[in-house]
């Protein structure tokens, strides 16, 4: 996946004639790259904390949604949960 940073073309310029391309966009790929790093240690740790929650993976715990096996499956906050667990497991494999 490709990630973009939109920056102004006259601050962009001015960077260049200070330290040089090479260097403004290799600074530039370092912060995106430590972005996209905090926040895939984010989502991990949100998932781990729902693993330990429920003492299984993400996956087990969908089976046993789909297949009855949630106790209380429907009150809000093990729906709520399993809407947020869901989001941040597509969330990290978009990262």
């Amino acid at each position: 996946m490709t990630h973009n940073l939109k920056i102004d073309s006259k601050l962009y310029k001015a960077l260049q004639e200070s330290f040089g391309k090479q260097v403004v966009d290799v600074k530039l790929n370092d912060i995106l790259l430590s972005g996209i790093e905090n926040q895939l240690e984010k989502y991990n740790n949100q998932i781990l904390n729902f693993g330990e929650k429920y003492g299984v993976s993400f996956q087990e715990f969908e089976n046993m949604w789909d297949s009855g096996k949630i106790k209380n499956r429907h009150s809000h906050e093990v729906e709520s949960d399993f809407i947020d667990w869901e989001m941040l497991e597509m969330e990290k494999r978009i990262c």
